[in-house]
């Protein structure tokens, strides 16, 4: 799941947040399943409920029962304990259960993405009469290539390929990764400059748009990953893109390649389903 942001043309935003309801749904899993371990542990526990007072000395508990209470002595407190630790796991149950259904039940509903289609699956007859409040996917598209002019990276070319598009890569692993891109219809701009606000820049093999979320990912390809020397440069990089605050699934995507292990375009492909469509 993903966080993206749909852009109004006031320069306002509106926030996709299935990715962190999801990370929160996750969580309540997890809660709810050491409760059920917890509860089936207690299920022979006294039904009966336990009562409290309170004396200068301290706390007085009592077993009810039959309208009445009991006086629980110091001894026996281990007792109340268990009936009292069972009662709070049956409810903080009860709450995680109620919590997870509500954001279930939201999920199954929210979709930002239908404010776009809002004016995307209009007649063009009515388009042309229609401003949009918010940019069309199209023009997001335009917009968004402006902010990512590509070839920025002058280091010298060596052996360049040109991809379906036509335009020149330095590998032919880039080219299909290029043409797995152009494929999908993700739009994609080559080796983009990235400013990292810390005095550095960084050129990524590609910026990539996930269209329906407006979200952009930078994939980086490491192909000679056995090189000890390759392989030192790439963990500096991914090491400043964590500094600056980057992460990857998050915003930055990667493929790698060595002389064992080629490219594998079926996970590249999946790559592509999981986080840009």
């Amino acid at each position: 799941m993903l966080k993206g942001i749909i852009h109004i043309k006031e320069g306002k935003k509106i926030e996709e947040y299935k990715e962190e309801l999801g990370k929160q749904l996750n969580e309540l899993n997890k809660l709810i399943t050491l409760a059920e371990k917890r509860l089936r542990k207690e299920k022979n526990i006294d039904k009966r409920t336990v009562s409290t007072s309170t004396r200068r000395s301290g706390y007085q508990y009592y077993i009810q029962e039959g309208g009445k209470r009991k006086y629980v002595k110091a001894k026996d407190i281990w007792y109340v304990r268990d009936i009292m630790q069972r009662d709070y796991d049956e409810n903080v149950h009860r709450a995680l259960i109620i919590q997870r259904n509500r954001i279930d039940r939201f999920l199954k509903l929210y979709d930002v993405s239908s404010i776009v289609k809002a004016y995307d699956e209009l007649s063009d007859a009515r388009k042309q009469l229609i401003t949009p409040l918010i940019s069309t996917n199209e023009q997001y598209i335009e917009e968004w290539r402006r902010k990512y002019p590509e070839c920025q990276n002058t280091f010298p070319e060596q052996g360049a390929y040109i991809t379906a598009r036509g335009e020149k890569v330095r590998s032919k692993s880039e080219k299909i990764i290029a043409d797995l891109f152009d494929r999908y219809r993700i739009p994609y701009v080559y080796e983009p400059s990235l400013d990292m606000g810390n005095g550095h820049v960084l050129y990524p093999d590609f910026a990539v748009l996930n269209v329906p979320y407006r979200k952009t990912f930078f994939w980086e390809h490491f192909g000679l990953i056995s090189d000890s020397t390759y392989a030192k440069k790439t963990l500096k990089k991914m090491n400043m893109y964590e500094e600056c605050g980057f992460s990857v699934g998050r915003n930055v995507l990667f493929s790698m390649e060595s002389e064992d292990s080629p490219l594998n375009t079926k996970l590249l492909e999946r790559k592509i389903r999981s986080y840009l469509l």
